[in-house]
């Protein structure tokens, strides 16, 4: 989720948004419970932390049970529907996301990039051209052609939800 939290603020910052992020992850890194948060205005953020969310994105059912309450009103819960069992059905979207990255990809660590494509198009906020640019100069280059599918394969679900 780190650099799923990367990727997009630098992504808006090449759009000519301002960005504010932050993230933290357990002891063990890899694998253990992480956070990433990011603000996007279009003006100069005065106060760089995440108040009231208008998306979430929960990886598992310890980050939803945490923080899906705590969405704003008409906000978007995006979840992880292979690992996170929702509680409230309205204006959530759970796609089996860490699966498809084991199943099509053959690696759970390009979910965060199906993610951030998922973000992408559930949204409208980010330009292709530009997440692809971003992530290509984030990632290492024998990465790069894996993850641009990872990131088309999530833009292609989230614009399935119709710009949910």
């Amino acid at each position: 989720m780190v650099l799923a939290g990367v990727l997009l603020g630098q992504a808006a910052v090449d759009q000519g948004l301002y960005a504010a992020g932050s993230n933290s992850y357990g002891a063990q890194a890899r694998g253990s419970a992480a956070r990433a948060d990011l603000v996007l205005d279009q003006q100069e953020i005065d106060y760089p932390h995440v108040e009231l969310p208008d998306l979430l994105v929960a990886m598992s059912q310890g980050a939803y049970d945490t923080y899906a309450s705590g969405v704003a009103p008409g906000g978007k819960v995006l979840f992880d529907s292979g690992l996170v069992e929702p509680k409230a059905p309205h204006d959530r979207y759970g796609a089996k996301v860490t699966a498809m990255s084991l199943e099509e990809f053959k690696n759970r660590q390009v979910a965060n990039v199906i993610w951030v494509g998922l973000v992408a198009g559930v949204t409208g906020w980010f330009q292709t051209e530009v997440l692809e640019r971003t992530l290509v100069n984030l990632v290492p280059e024998r990465f790069a052609e894996l993850n641009k599918a990872a990131l088309a394969r999530g833009l292609e679900l989230g614009r399935a939800w119709g710009g949910a």
